[in-house]
């Protein structure tokens, strides 16, 4: 079954959990300074601002009012602050051991606790007495930290106890890499469930482990984390296809050694939901990942910048330069300043210094287009676009329909769980209406993923009896 946007989520007690996944896009209280370039010219600054981010997000969360919450993207600088609702409203938390942009698993105190694999609870945080936490919640027993990844152990309890025969659940939070980074992404996950291998061994149980994955994957299609979580193993001669990012992907190797895992075999939640086929394909999925197509007009097929691009920054050129040739040392902090909003900050800043340097002398207008190119290859076809429009006028058009991609999931194992229903991210009506995000009603480029799971081997017992 599929829910509607904006749905609470069905409270299972004893039977199983809800959870919903987001990746929040960096919080900006203190770090992400450079949101505002995210959002369309036409939203108030207000809007763009982490007070406002964090109302939409609160909303959003509360509404879904699920037991467990994994987030990526949290800033560890400003962690606390930013999700004091979180705790306010009754939920413990994991955060990963380190990186900039980590991470985060919530749970209600009420409901779930910290568990050893045998399924011995924790001491509990002083989150769960609703006091501010002193330190960043990064060391905490049945929280293990690997790249990118957070696995948290946690059970099900009833009044403080453990609920009889309910299993310890291993959830796996992921922010994989970006990019054309097939084999890093694989690595991520196989080590995530080779320590849920491990540690469901110290349990000498014969049942099967518990085991959601679930976040944003950074990648679409017939993947090698798929592959992976879906047949339990990656061959050598295996092909990634399917992901329209990453266009030259079937031509790559991910492994040279055969990767396999033993946890068991995983289902989409969104997959196993029903659909509705009247008005799409049995199967297919909304995106989770909603920008502006810019892209395909910044840049050609070889990665360099289009001729309409570069005529673009010609006409942003002509704006700074007096004598229509070079950036003066002045000109130059007049530009940054316009687009950054303060001197020293931000990948321009730093790469108009390098060019600066290398050419001992005044920025041309090819070391203008220099900087711009760099921007493309991180990706940042967001940031060009607002860099232009301050300064004359940018390539993205309204009518344009927008680039969309699925990236974020949440994968169950199919012998200990069973999907109850899933969360749609919005209606069809609001997903033909966007063209970019965030906006004024989105707080992050993501739309979150939600479902609640029933464990079988419970469901199967109740039926026995």
């Amino acid at each position: 079954m599929l829910l509607s946007s904006g749905s609470t989520l069905p409270q299972l007690g004893a039977r199983g959990f809800s959870l919903i996944s987001l990746n929040v896009l960096i919080p900006n209280s203190v770090d992400g300074w450079w949101i505002y370039k995210m959002y369309d010219g036409r939203t108030a600054h207000a809007t763009t601002e982490w007070p406002a981010r964090q109302r939409l997000l609160k909303h959003l969360l509360l509404t879904a009012n699920a037991d467990v919450v994994m987030l990526q993207e949290t800033a560890a600088e400003s962690f606390l602050d930013d999700f004091a609702f979180m705790r306010a409203e009754g939920y413990e938390c994991a955060l990963l051991s380190k990186g900039r942009m980590r991470p985060a698993t919530f749970w209600k105190a009420s409901r779930f606790a910290r568990c050893s694999p045998t399924g011995l609870l924790e001491p509990p945080g002083a989150a769960a007495a609703g006091d501010v936490a002193p330190v960043l919640p990064t060391e905490l027993g049945g929280v293990y930290s690997k790249d990118r990844v957070l696995l948290t152990t946690l059970r099900l309890i009833e009044e403080g106890a453990p609920v009889e025969r309910a299993p310890p659940v291993y959830f796996v939070n992921v922010h994989l890499a970006a990019g054309p980074e097939a084999p890093r992404r694989l690595r991520q996950v196989h080590e995530a469930l080779e320590a849920v291998r491990k540690l469901h061994a110290k349990a000498a149980t014969p049942s099967p482990p518990a085991c959601v994955v679930a976040g944003d994957f950074n990648s679409q299609g017939r993947s090698a984390v798929c592959e992976l979580l879906f047949s339990g193993e990656v061959l050598p001669t295996f092909r990634e296809s399917g992901d329209p990012t990453e266009p030259r992907q079937s031509e790559n190797q991910v492994t040279s050694k055969p990767k396999r895992q033993a946890v068991g075999t995983f289902v989409d939640a969104y997959v196993a939901a029903d659909l509705d086929a009247s008005t799409r394909p049995a199967g297919a999925r909304q995106p989770t990942l909603v920008a502006a197509n810019l892209q395909p007009k910044m840049q050609r097929d070889d990665g360099e910048a289009s001729d309409a691009l570069c005529a673009k920054l010609a006409e942003a050129f002509s704006t700074l330069s007096a004598d229509g040739a070079t950036l003066t040392v002045a000109e130059q902090k007049e530009w940054l300043l316009k687009v950054n909003r303060q001197l020293g900050r931000g990948s321009e800043y730093r790469t108009a210094e390098r060019l600066r340097a290398a050419r001992g002398g005044d920025l041309t207008l090819q070391d203008f287009i220099e900087v711009y190119c760099d921007e493309l290859r991180m990706g940042k076809f967001w940031g060009v676009e607002h860099d232009l429009r301050v300064l004359s006028t940018g390539l993205g058009d309204a009518a344009d329909a927008p680039f969309t991609a699925t990236f974020d999931y949440i994968y169950l194992t199919e012998a200990t769980l069973r999907l109850e229903c899933a969360l749609s991210p919005l209606s069809t009506e609001q997903m033909a209406s966007l063209r970019s995000l965030p906006d004024e009603c989105h707080p992050s480029d993501h739309l979150p993923v939600a479902a609640a799971l029933s464990f079988k081997e419970l469901l199967s017992q109740k039926t026995n009896t």
